[in-house]
Order: C-alpha cells, then structure tokens, then sequence
C-alpha cells in the first residue's frame, strides 16, 4: 500500500507538470497562487505522515516525517470552501485526519498534527502578523504549543526572559486550544536557549544549540514526545511565513 501511494503520488505531480507545461505552450494565462499552508508532522506514533489537498499530494511523494514540517515555502492552492484534507500516518496507512477546509485568498495556514493513533489530533492555524505591529520586520513573533502525549503541563522558557502568560502551564493542546493559541507574541529579538519546564520545575527537554529570534521572523516552538518514554521528548521550531 506503500509503495501503490508513493506512486500515485509521483503521477500526481508528474501529471501537474504536464498540465502546466501544456497552458504555457498555449499562451494561457498562468494561475495565481493564492493561498499558502505548512504541515507540521508532531505524530510521535508514526515515522512519517502522508499529507493530502482534494487527494493530490501536498507535500510530494515523499512522506513528512516526524518532528519536522514542509513545504517550504509553503504549498500554494486556490482559494475555495470545502476543501477536502488528509493526513495518513506511515504506520499501516492509518488515516489521522479527514476534514474540510477553507483556504482564504492570500492568507497563510499552517496543519498540525500530533497524538496518537488511538487519539489523533489535528488543528490549523492562520498565521498572520500580530495586530498593531508598527513594522512587522522588526519585531520577532513567537507561539508555544505542548504536543507531546503527557499528563503534565508545560511551560516554555527563552532564555532568562520572564515566562510569557500565554506559555506557562500548560496542558497537551486540544484542536480548540490550538487554534486559540495562534497568535504570534512578539519577544525581543536575539539568540536564546530554548527549554520546556513541568509544574514540578523539571526541565522535561532543552533545545540543542540556541535559537536565532531575528527581527521579522515569526517562529512556532512546540514540545513533542511521549510520557511513556521520557527520553522521547523534543522541542521542535517551524518557522513561518505570514502576512
């Protein structure tokens, strides 16, 4: 099954560039590409997600794998209601996610998926400029979602910053949540070491390295992983367009 929707996917594409290939030799006007979406891959019980728009591949015909996000830039499609999203995870082709979704003209979204197979979760966001921003690229703009399958709530510290309110304890994101959460906070700018705390005080992951806040960058950081296996624990960034 596999390998039969790598191949569908592969004559997908190929079948776009052909279409494409053909209105250019007649002259048609070429399409205005409109709306635009990133997938997030946050599903720890799966290697990878296969990820569908009205059933042709979104991403290509290589799955997203977990922890990671894609396209970039983001994949484009026409503005519509309706639209038809799928999201299967690797593991026996299990389908996660099948819903109905409205791409607006010109707008940004970003499709996140996490949980497990037995309680998939999935939420999209419009990923926008924070309202009153003076000049967008100056400022840094960040969001924190917790996605890892745990009990505990979870708070994420940059650096010697104060926590900010909307990321301080908090538990493991509902579709509602998340989506209540979209909204990027403006932080001030700079390098910054990344970790996520508990309720106890126990720092439950540190991002590897530092990560660069630069101004007019707009940033998801976001806590992955599964309680059933401490050492799973992640914290992930996507970064994003918006407008």
């Amino acid at each position: 099954m596999k390998d039969m929707m790598k191949k569908l996917n592969l004559i997908v594409s190929l079948a776009a560039s052909v279409l494409l290939l053909g209105s250019c030799l007649r002259g048609d006007p070429q399409p205005q590409l409109v709306g635009g979406t990133t997938f997030v891959n946050a599903f720890v019980e799966a290697q990878a997600v296969y990820c569908y728009i009205d059933r042709n591949a979104a991403i290509g015909p290589e799955p997203l794998q977990y922890r990671s996000f894609g396209p970039n830039p983001p994949v484009y499609a026409y503005p519509g209601e309706s639209r038809r999203l799928e999201i299967y995870s690797t593991y026996d082709d299990n389908r996660l996610v099948d819903t109905a979704i409205t791409i607006q003209d010109s707008v940004y979204y970003s499709s996140i998926v996490y949980g497990t197979h037995n309680d998939p979760r999935h939420f999209i966001t419009e990923d926008r400029i924070p309202e009153g921003a003076d000049d967008p690229a100056a400022i840094a703009g960040v969001r924190f979602y917790n996605l890892a399958n745990t009990d505990r709530r979870m708070t994420l510290h940059i650096g010697d910053m104060e926590p900010i309110a909307a990321f301080s304890d908090r538990p493991t994101e509902t579709p509602q949540t998340g989506k209540e959460g979209e909204g990027f906070i403006p932080v001030t700018t700079g390098t910054y070491t990344i970790s996520v705390v508990d309720e106890d005080g126990e720092t439950v992951a540190t991002r590897e390295g530092t990560l660069d806040l630069a101004p007019g960058s707009y940033t998801s950081i976001f806590l992955t992983g599964d309680e059933r296996d401490p050492t799973t624990f992640y914290v992930g960034r996507v970064w994003h367009w918006v407008n």
